[in-house]
């Protein structure tokens, strides 16, 4: 029988509504609304900090999109889209260890959508097992916190590779067996070991989007804050190269990458946030397109009154409906400056081309978000954005509790 707990609606109603209207040529005001994916996650009574693997899927396969997040050494939560302000949450199965990064798809191809975590993946059990999830281990060395988990196609044979980073393991790929079996080892195959010597301490660096081709010749390459691994031989011989881009924090090296074509010349850019740390920036890297290729610094206008938390959360996406590329990224409720409460920011892109963003803070309504994730939750054609709590801050809007969330975009006619 399935376990479901049912997320009140009176507790799920539109607290916040920020909007902002697009400067650079007439079209729609944009509005972001705020309602409560879940106001109280279960956790143990000491439980300060530690909610992490947030993915999001359509994991009953009803054609709306569903979200999963878990709670530090205790249990792993997906919570079934039934509406806007209805949320079933359910239990997928108990966290080994404490575990950051998450990735969803189809491991196993059996139709149904997974998992993944550091060292581990839970298969979605579909209509056999009536929501529930079944915990397998593919690394057994893995016995801390991985950081970064992305899926790409890393050695060029057309299906889906995991990519790790972690101070703890380096970073490293898995080739996904052709039918994974239980608590069975993946092959895995280093691409750098250098965060794990102390003046190399690389915290995060290829979440959530920073695996992907940069040097133009097909393959995939990888993005570690202040660095870049050249894939030269089908995910097995990498070459670093220097970025002009980040900066350590508490926790060493941290950032968000998202690899994307920003000015529309051909070539692959990079956009960025520092992460784990206050005073957080954020940038795209221009292209030159040279083999290899060198990047040029571009700051993200720093505009809006006070000094930056943690930006530990990128999106990048066409979020105005104007056919170009914003950015997006959010302040979490840790490390934040002190007086300072945590805020979500867009940098419209006004020329399409980023040579000129204009700053707008979406939503200042005292909750952060941790690694947001970008989706169309209410199946209305335009972009939303799912996120939630990494550590607990009494001065939040939720009364201090633990809290998940999604901002529904809305388009209004002039």
């Amino acid at each position: 029988m399935k376990r479901r707990i049912l997320c009140s609606s009176a507790l799920l109603v539109a607290f916040f509504m920020v909007g902002y209207r697009t400067r650079s040529k007439a079209g729609p005001v944009r509005l972001f609304r705020h309602h409560f994916i879940d106001t109280d996650i279960p956790m143990t009574p000491q439980t300060q900090w530690g909610f992490g693997t947030p993915v999001l899927a359509d994991f009953d396969r009803d054609g709306d999109l569903d979200f999963a997040v878990s709670v530090r050494d205790q249990k792993m939560f997906w919570y079934e889209n039934r509406g806007a302000d209805n949320w079933v949450r359910h239990e997928a199965g108990d966290m080994p260890v404490g575990q950051l990064g998450a990735a969803a798809f189809d491991v196993d191809h059996d139709g149904w959508t997974d998992i993944v975590i550091g060292g581990y993946w839970f298969r979605n059990l579909g209509a056999d097992g009536d929501g529930h999830f079944r915990r397998y281990q593919y690394d057994p060395a893995i016995a801390a916190e991985v950081h970064d988990v992305v899926v790409a196609d890393v050695d060029g044979d057309g299906r889906p590779e995991v990519v790790m980073g972690g101070e703890n393991y380096g970073c490293a790929w898995y080739k996904i067996p052709a039918r994974p079996t239980v608590n069975a080892p993946w092959p895995k195959h280093i691409v750098t070991l250098a965060m794990l010597k102390q003046r190399d301490h690389i915290h995060s660096g290829p979440y959530p989007g920073g695996v992907k081709d940069l040097d133009g010749d097909g393959d995939a390459d990888i993005v570690l804050t202040d660095r870049w691994m050249e894939n030269r031989g089908g995910g097995t011989d990498w070459v670093e190269h220097k970025l002009p881009f980040g900066k350590s924090g508490p926790y060493g090296l941290s950032s968000r990458a998202w690899i994307v074509d920003m000015n529309r010349d051909g070539h692959n850019d990079i956009v960025m946030t520092d992460s784990d740390q206050e005073e957080s920036r954020a940038a795209w890297l221009e292209n030159d397109g040279k083999r290899p290729p060198a990047f040029k610094v571009h700051w993200l206008p720093d505009s809006v009154p006070g000094v930056r938390g943690s930006f530990h959360s990128l999106a990048v996406a066409d979020f105005d409906g104007d056919g170009d590329l914003d950015v997006l990224t959010a302040e979490q409720e840790d490390l934040l400056p002190k007086g300072s409460q945590p805020r979500w920011f867009l940098w419209e892109n006004v020329d399409g081309r980023g040579a000129h963003f204009v700053e707008h803070v979406i939503f200042d309504g005292r909750l952060g978000g941790h690694d947001i994730i970008v989706g169309d939750i209410d199946g209305d054609g335009d972009l939303d954005v799912v996120s939630k709590i990494w550590k607990r801050w009494p001065g939040n809007a939720n009364g201090g509790r633990f809290h998940a969330d999604w901002f529904e975009n809305l388009r209004i006619e002039k």
